[in-house]
């Protein structure tokens, strides 16, 4: 999600749920100091996941698995391919600059004796994850593709194996917005999947991923049929446009292209992102024809209405809280406090999120970010190599938006009580 749009989102949130829900008010706690866990070894992480009666759970076994982990960017800029596909202006910025940096770090060797390297390890070892969340770029994917390439989508699938080497469970999200250099369609980013998506899919996806249940597949990135196709409202979504397309467009849509990419890995999760701001689920019943094994995903950046406890809870419950306690396997994959921390000074309306909410919703968190540039707000991490410092991989918090919490503190207690529960 680009600035810009993460701006604008996030005003005209701001205006919908003033007029929608109206204005109330909450107390102040503060951020409960972490307490240290054991650390959990990769052989403690499940081998791979299902969805089955609307839960997700260690593959072969009715044992409920909860994801906790980042979101990566490492793999999302198309080193390989930048020349053709990146602008210059992109190539030569600061935010290139710090995705290639993150890249080597998520790429690099495997450490002595062991088939993963020092950032896989951190999210094992230092942070209690069992999940991790990678960005991979439509435009590289879909290039190599046509062009009879690999080096791009063999970078992927490295990084996928070491990730997996460690224990951990992947998420391959696929994004068509800037950092991954993804050619505009219409002169726009591309916000619903079609037939580029699936070629992208296809170019990715070998036996290996296929046959591994500890890969998840995010069909597409934050989809935005009210963008795309004029259709609906953040209030009032058209999920008939958000499932098979405007009707302009060549296998649109993300029923259309999520039933692709089940003929490519048939056993694998498939994870549906919602619709428009906060990508949420807002009237939504899954369509006919939706794949079996799959899950649903969102991204709450907008988590704070009127700087209301009150009024944020009937929004969570409107956008995703009733959707999940319907019988749906649904948890979040982009979360940073940043976004939203001056609506919450206090950080009361954080805490009852992160740690009330949620679990009382069976919503799991996989949050934003351990790699994203380091002028962007949304890094939590220090995971690679930037001007004046080395990788420690401990919290950023708080980070260089201004904010005074960034909920990294919070994040960190999250994942502890998760793994200790796992």
């Amino acid at each position: 999600m680009n600035a810009l749009t993460r701006i604008i989102a996030t005003n005209l949130l701001t205006a919908m749920a003033a007029a929608a829900i109206g204005c109330g008010s909450s107390g102040a706690t503060g951020t409960p100091t972490p307490s240290p866990t054991p650390t959990p070894t990769p052989s403690a992480n499940p081998a791979g996941v299902a969805v089955v009666s609307g839960k997700l759970v260690v593959a072969g076994t009715a044992t409920p698995f909860t994801p906790t982990g980042f979101t990566s960017e490492g793999i999302v800029y198309p080193t390989p391919d930048a020349g053709t596909l990146c602008s210059s202006t992109f190539q030569a910025s600061a935010a290139a600059a710090s995705l290639q940096q993150a890249q080597a770090a998520l790429t690099a060797p495997p450490l002595p004796g062991l088939a993963y390297n020092a950032s896989f390890q951190a999210m094992v070892k230092n942070w209690h994850l069992n999940s991790v969340r990678m960005q991979v770029s439509e435009g590289a994917l879909q290039y190599e593709s046509v062009h009879g390439l690999s080096e791009y989508t063999n970078l992927v699938r490295s990084a996928v194996a070491q990730a997996r080497a460690a224990g951990l469970i992947v998420i391959l999200s696929m994004q068509s917005e800037v950092y991954g250099c993804t050619p505009y369609q219409n002169g726009a980013l591309q916000k619903l999947p079609d037939i580029n998506t699936e070629q992208a899919w296809k170019q990715l996806i070998n036996p290996t991923l296929a046959n591994d249940t500890g890969v998840i597949f995010e069909i597409f990135n934050e989809p935005n049929a009210i963008v795309t196709c004029n259709s609906g409202s953040f209030q009032q979504p058209d999920w008939t446009a958000w499932a098979t397309g405007c009707g302009t467009e060549p296998d649109q849509g993300m029923l259309t292209v999520g039933q692709y990419v089940r003929t490519l890995a048939p056993n694998n999760v498939l994870l549906f992102d919602g619709e428009d701001i906060d990508f949420a689920f807002t009237g939504f019943t899954p369509p006919s024809g939706m794949p079996s094994n799959s899950a649903y995903t969102f991204h709450p950046y907008n988590y704070v209405v009127n700087s209301s406890l009150t009024d944020s809870t009937n929004a969570w419950n409107t956008r995703f809280g009733n959707f999940a306690t319907s019988g749906q396997a649904v948890f979040v994959t982009e979360w940073n406090e940043a976004f939203s921390c001056p609506n919450d000074p206090n950080q009361t309306i954080t805490d009852n999120f992160i740690q009330t909410y949620l679990p009382a919703h069976s919503i799991a968190m996989v949050a934003y970010s351990w790699d994203a540039p380091v002028q962007s707000s949304g890094y939590l991490v220090n995971s690679y190599n930037y001007p004046g410092n080395t990788a420690n991989y401990q919290l950023v918090d708080p980070n260089n938006s201004g904010c005074a919490e960034d909920g990294g503190a919070v994040l960190q207690k999250f994942f502890q009580t998760q793994a200790a529960g796992n």
